[in-house]
């Protein structure tokens, strides 16, 4: 018999004939050097699981600048997430789970993809995998503002550009002289990859490539 969601939110468990175990929820939280009180968020997210009657497999909190979107706890949520060994995720808030909104829907993406819920609980936020008409709704909600915010992106850089330009700036890449040949090739007889080359050189791996 296939996989039945019992839902609600008393108990929330994945159940078919011969699996009876209980869905395995991760909680995540970025704290922010705003949070007057880590605690109150990091108490609500496990009652949250409670209330989901999940087994809770991952518990992380970390301090971290939102302007990154590599934070180690991250990066191991998610990677549990790929490799199956999560069925929900549950933040606090949105911002709490990227750095903009093109990196929130990016990660929520990787999570439908893993088959993997995602829940905001001070938001009502509560994507499922499969696509269900509420969560392709609140997708397309995250993803026309990324677009939006790609946009805001493109322009200031156009802009930026176009100052640089007015003041007598270089705009682009810096032009890379290409390296001596005799030098790349005896680091390539040592083993050592295009990269490394690159690195030892101090020019790019496709300038290296060019000299060989």
């Amino acid at each position: 018999m296939p996989a039945v969601w019992w839902e609600g939110d008393r108990c929330l468990k994945l159940r078919s004939m011969t699996n009876t175990r209980p869905l395995r929820a991760a909680v995540y939280h970025r704290v922010s050097t705003l949070d007057q009180n880590a605690a109150l968020a990091r108490d609500e997210l496990r009652a949250a699981a409670a209330r989901l009657g999940a087994e809770l497999v991952l518990d992380i909190e970390e301090t971290g600048s939102g302007a990154r979107n590599d934070r180690p706890g991250l990066q191991r949520l998610m990677d549990a997430a790929r490799r199956g060994k999560l069925d929900a995720v549950l933040v606090w808030k949105l911002d709490r789970f990227g750095r903009s909104a093109l990196d929130v829907l990016a990660n929520i993406r990787d999570l439908d993809a893993a088959g993997v819920r995602f829940i905001s609980t001070t938001q009502g936020i509560d994507i499922r995998p499969g696509g269900d008409a509420m969560s392709r709704l609140i997708l397309g909600v995250l993803a026309s503002v990324a677009e939006f915010e790609r946009d805001l992106i493109r322009e200031r850089t156009r802009l930026g550009m176009a100052k640089a330009r007015e003041s007598g700036k270089r705009v682009g890449r810096p032009r890379v002289e290409r390296p001596d040949h005799a030098a790349v090739a005896h680091l390539r007889a040592e083993g050592k990859s295009w990269r490394e080359v690159a690195e030892a050189l101090g020019c790019t791996a496709w300038a290296a490539r060019a000299a060989a």
